[in-house]
């Protein structure tokens, strides 16, 4: 028999703001990175890390330390580090359609100055997915994407095409029980083959063929020792081959053969939930993204795009803050990182 491979992911899910507030949220943030650098600097057996698939967490970081930046621009143009493809994680629900489409754009430009963004629409803990998403996410050039909450019963394998009402499609693969399937793994190799046994067990009438195992969860630090102890259990057995890879790696070449397809809104709250009555987030907060959105897309970019002359648009004076930069400044609040019932409390933009 061929041993069933495992691929595992190592990475992290990072909300901004959620339990503790944004800054002490990114103290942790620069414990981790700090942490990561060096580690795959010196360990070759630790080939790759993903930063959740979003810009900001970049950001956040470079803000607080600017040193680090040629050193983690070397490891994610060596494609030791995914980032991207959008700047920030956003709850779909919570945006308009513009807003989404921005997110995108902009995180794969920031993206490209580390080599390029991660070519995956990542989306791990969104409360829903808009009917729009393979449609935006093919315009992009994306042909894959990753999900979990929301997925339809009529879905029994980990993975399915998603069609959005236009026709455009993308390969969806499905995380049946979320995010951290593979978070926190035992520092012993024979711990390590029982837990993914057990694993299998659960939810092996999911499985096409391989196992999708992704080594993090919110706020969880790097494993450092995670590529010996892979080694280890390829030594000890040969019913599973493990190995340490990207999600962009493990997805390349993936068929779309014999997949169900499912069509438009993902919301179904079948395995995973919903909170359909919040939505991530309250609904003053909810009121002033609207307002902050509207005066952004029905106001300013039009008044720009009428009086600015083409080559100060984006940019303006230094003493005022840019049209574009003004997106960046309203994410937090539409963002998984103000989830449930919390408000952000970076403040709203006052909008030019």
């Amino acid at each position: 028999m061929t041993a069933r491979r495992i691929a595992i992911v190592p990475h992290t899910h990072w909300d901004r703001e959620w339990y503790k507030s944004y800054q002490d949220f990114r103290l942790s943030l620069v414990e981790l990175a700090d942490t990561l650098l060096p580690l795959l600097e010196r360990d070759a057996g630790y080939p790759h890390f993903m930063l959740d698939g979003q810009m900001a967490v970049v950001d956040d970081y470079l803000e607080v330390r600017p040193e680090a930046e040629s050193r983690l621009r070397t490891l994610a143009a060596a494609g030791r580090v995914s980032m991207g493809p959008w700047y920030i994680l956003m709850d779909e629900f919570l945006a308009s359609g513009e807003t989404i489409v921005r997110n995108l754009q902009m995180g794969i430009e920031r993206g490209a100055a580390f080599g390029g963004a991660m070519h995956i629409g990542y989306l791990p803990d969104m409360f829903g997915h808009i009917a729009q998403m393979p449609q935006i996410l093919a315009q992009a050039g994306l042909r894959h994407t990753v999900v979990w909450r929301g997925v339809p019963s009529q879905v029994t394998k980990t993975a399915f095409v998603w069609e959005a009402p236009d026709g455009s499609a993308v390969r969806a693969e499905y995380l049946p029980v979320g995010y951290g399937n593979g978070a926190a793994l035992p520092d012993d190799a024979k711990a390590l083959v029982r837990r993914i046994a057990d694993h299998v067990n659960e939810i092996g009438e999911f499985l096409i063929d391989d196992l999708l195992l992704m080594n993090g969860s919110d706020h969880l630090m790097p494993q450092p020792c995670l590529g010996r102890i892979v080694a280890e259990a390829n030594d000890l057995q040969d019913d599973f081959a493990f190995e340490v890879t990207s999600l962009e790696a493990y997805l390349s070449g993936r068929s779309i053969e014999g997949l169900t397809t499912v069509h438009g809104e993902l919301r179904s709250g079948s395995r995973a939930n919903m909170l359909m009555g919040v939505t991530s987030n309250r609904v003053d907060v909810k009121r002033q993204g609207a307002v902050a959105e509207r005066e952004l897309e029905r106001r300013a970019e039009p008044l720009a795009a009428l009086f600015q002359r083409p080559e100060e648009y984006p940019a303006t004076p230094p003493t005022t803050p840019s049209v574009r930069a003004r997106w960046t400044t309203w994410w937090t609040p539409c963002c998984t990182a103000t989830r449930r019932h919390e408000p952000s409390r970076r403040g709203w933009p006052s909008v030019p």
